[in-house]
């Protein structure tokens, strides 16, 4: 049986380069629509170096990179790899979501 956690992270991995979600919607598409704050402490767990988890094209509701950051995931440091994917991305941190969805 896969976990949450495990349903997360493979959904995370099938996101197309180029295209962002929600934390909400991979906590819908993993069963628990409620626990998007989860799948925000999910992602805060991993090793960003983990190859194959594009953790960069997941970001809150408003189209606002949001994420907190520690010593090796930043704002900056997201912005920098959707921009690299041909996401615009504005000096505050905002995208328009539905067109990147």
């Amino acid at each position: 049986m896969v976990n949450f956690k495990d349903k997360v992270i493979i959904f995370i991995k099938k996101i197309p380069r180029g295209r962002v979600v929600s934390y909400g919607q991979v906590a819908a598409a993993c069963g628990s629509p409620r626990a998007a704050r989860q799948v925000g402490g999910i992602l805060r767990s991993l090793d960003i170096s983990a190859k194959g988890i594009p953790w960069w094209r997941v970001l809150n509701n408003k189209g606002i990179i949001s994420i907190k950051g520690n010593w090796t995931a930043t704002k900056e440091l997201q912005k920098q790899l959707l921009i690299k994917e041909g996401i615009k991305v504005g000096k505050d941190f905002i995208l328009d979501i539905n067109k990147y969805r």
